[in-house]
């Protein structure tokens, strides 16, 4: 690659990060990606692949393609220098299972041109004693395998003769923490999988629950009332019990603990809620931020320096950046857009307009081919569950995802999903 080309250095391959590394034009550019994971996760999609909808590599695109002329480091970014446009990073070693050990003994620094800040956020588990050692996250393709697997073993651990009846309802009471769209999500893909399970384990009808805890006074917050009494019933019906209002103090192996209930036994606990900045974020100095930690920026997505002029050549956007006087929400359609805007801005230089923030329709799953969208017009039902399915398949950003995600739709409406075969 030429060395005389404007060297663009993207931090995080995320929505707003892996738009930008496939999309800004690698003729004119030298492209370069640091993130710790070498593939990008459709995170629409994982609450399904947790449960054996597809098999959870569906969900994710390589960052690295034939085709792309894009450097890609596995590594997280650990400090950046502004003056000499320089980030330091260590490599990001890939684990047996999916995980990542982060190597401080050999950092090396990266120049740039032009930077792009979008690292995404990190858990946050409000510093819950037991959360980050004992509860199941859902941000990965790896986070989305290990919660199938433990499905899977709590399934059979329960089927043993040597487990009673009253222990196998504990092993399958699963708590979903958050109230949001994910742990929403979860909950009703959750469902669909123990009702199919109902007919691979007979034996274990009517022994799995599901209870979703949030400490706001409703889930879904950010719908309709109409929707989410919509939403409420659904749930009911198939024996989801929501709790409102639940603190949860602490988590164990095999427990957790509230405010409220005190101990309640649990076969796993998934954590669906909260966000918090990264260290690399978090240690960028003389920046403007929200109180929440996350960057502002001019509309044009330029960092703002504290004294709110603008620092030159470095952009910030995705969940960890906010525009000065916004207030946008942190999901993946503000990413994209923002990403499409500056690939835009990128690749024809010139003085854009201003971002603009265009709010589509917001829609969950609830269960049992039951959906709630809010947008022009309020949609639940059947009508619901279809426009989600399709939504969801329309998050993919290449026709063979596609194709193998309808793929296995169909053949698991044939012969069940796979962690409950026909």
């Amino acid at each position: 690659m030429s060395s005389s080309r404007p060297r663009i250095v993207i931090i995080g391959a995320g929505w707003a990060g892996y738009v930008l590394s496939q999309e800004l034009d690698d003729k004119n550019f030298d492209i370069t990606v640091i993130a710790p994971h070498q593939t990008f996760a459709y995170t629409p999609l994982l609450a399904s692949a947790a449960t054996g909808l597809f098999f959870a590599r569906l969900a994710e695109e390589p960052i690295r393609h034939a085709h792309r002329h894009t450097r890609y480091y596995r590594a997280f970014a650990t400090a950046a220098d502004f003056n000499q446009k320089t980030i330091t990073c260590i490599p990001s070693i890939l684990q047996p299972g999916g995980r990542d050990y982060p190597d401080p003994d050999h950092p090396f620094t990266v120049p740039y041109d032009t930077l792009i800040i979008a690292p995404g956020c990190v858990n946050q588990t409000f510093n819950t004693p037991g959360a980050a050692e004992h509860c199941f996250f859902l941000k990965t393709v790896p986070d989305a395998e290990a919660i199938k697997w433990k499905l899977l073993s709590l399934l059979e651990i329960a089927s043993l003769p040597t487990t009673s009846r009253e222990r196998a309802k504990e092993l399958l009471a699963i708590h979903v923490v958050g109230g949001g769209p994910t742990g929403v999500e979860l909950s009703a893909e959750l469902t669909d999988l123990f009702g199919e399970v109902s007919e691979t384990y007979p034996h274990l009808a009517g022994l799995p629950s599901i209870t979703i805890h949030d400490v706001a006074p409703e889930v879904l917050g950010m719908f309709h009332e109409k929707l989410k009494g919509h939403a409420l019933q659904s749930f009911q019906k198939r024996g989801v019990e929501i709790k409102t209002n639940s603190h949860i103090e602490k988590i164990e192996d095999g427990a957790l603990y509230t405010k409220e209930d005190g101990r309640i036994p649990c076969g796993m606990v998934a954590w669906a809620t909260g966000n918090k900045q990264c260290d690399f974020v978090e240690s960028l100095p003389g920046l403007l931020k929200t109180k929440l930690g996350r960057i502002l920026t001019d509309q044009s997505l330029r960092v703002l320096k504290s004294d709110q002029t603008v620092l030159q050549d470095v952009y910030a956007l995705g969940d960890v950046a906010d525009i000065f006087d916004k207030g946008l929400p942190t999901t993946a359609e503000v990413a994209v857009q923002k990403a499409e805007y500056l690939v835009n801005a990128l690749n024809h230089p010139g003085k854009p307009a201003p971002f603009v923030y265009t709010q589509r329709r917001m829609v969950a799953y609830v269960g049992g081919l039951d959906g709630v969208i809010m947008g022009k017009r309020d949609w639940t039902g059947e009508a619901a569950w279809l426009a989600w399915r399709s939504g969801s398949l329309g998050w993919t950003r290449s026709w063979r995802r596609k194709a193998m995600i309808m793929a296995s739709w169909t053949w698991n409406y044939i012969g069940g999903r796979e962690i409950a075969r026909k």
